[in-house]
């Protein structure tokens, strides 16, 4: 079988849309693919709604639930994420928050994020469940080339990051497509990540490095059973 020549390539990746090059992980143009600034736009207009909204105010009996409320700042986030409303609940942000497009990160469940968080989401970003943030952490699937020619004509390139469940990611840590962390990790405020790490351990430095393994914690659902069962029942008359 005759493998493609390069004319054959070049002819193929002209045919991509920018978009499609950002999907791929290629060099790609991210002014010159309208889908690409009407996305970002959209994004820009929904976050500083979501920025600006006034806070929930205290009253007495107030629940958890309603601390990030109402359903109409909560729409907001669905909006953004391109999901339910019901699954946007699940999701709270300090404000301010700051992504590029919203709808390239995916929530496995519960999520909590400090202020002033930055999603780069030009690559898709994965947050497994119960994944807590810090203030101040970055989060870049997106990037320039150390080719210098590359950059000069304003090319840049995306890759992925995925989060395992059960991380929390202290301040000022920075992660950098692409990534995959673990379940049950840790990363130590002022990190510096990028690569693949394991499940339950440490991370801490720049660049980041294991410092420390932890043992893994039951399941989840068994978790909840183990302190359903250990919690005191009233008694019957």
């Amino acid at each position: 079988m005759t493998a493609p020549s390069s004319s054959d390539n070049d002819a193929a990746l002209a045919a991509l849309s920018e978009r499609e090059k950002m999907a791929r992980g290629l060099a790609y143009d991210a002014m010159q693919d309208p889908s690409l600034l009407e996305a970002r736009l959209r994004a820009r207009h929904l976050l500083k709604a979501y920025n600006d909204y006034p806070p929930a105010t205290y009253y007495p009996g107030m629940p958890p639930a309603d601390y990030f409320g109402p359903d109409s700042r909560f729409q907001i986030l669905a909006d953004l994420f391109r999901v339910p409303l019901e699954k946007a609940r699940l999701i709270c942000v300090e404000p301010p928050f700051w992504c590029d497009y919203g709808d390239n990160i995916e929530f496995k469940g519960d999520f909590y994020c400090n202020f002033n968080c930055t999603v780069l989401d030009c690559a898709k970003v994965t947050f497994g469940h119960r994944v807590m943030l810090a203030p101040n952490v970055h989060i870049y699937a997106a990037t320039h080339s150390v080719d210098v020619v590359e950059r000069r004509a304003g090319l840049e390139r995306a890759y992925p990051v995925v989060i395992g469940d059960d991380v929390w990611i202290g301040g000022n840590v920075s992660i950098i497509g692409p990534c995959t962390i673990g379940d049950g990790c840790t990363i130590a405020a002022g990190a510096v990540v990028k690569g693949t790490w394991p499940p339950n351990v440490v991370i801490g430095g720049n660049p980041g490095r294991i410092l420390k393994n932890l043992d893994a914690a039951p399941p989840f659902e068994a978790q909840k059973d183990a302190e359903e069962r250990a919690a005191p029942r009233a008694s019957v008359p």
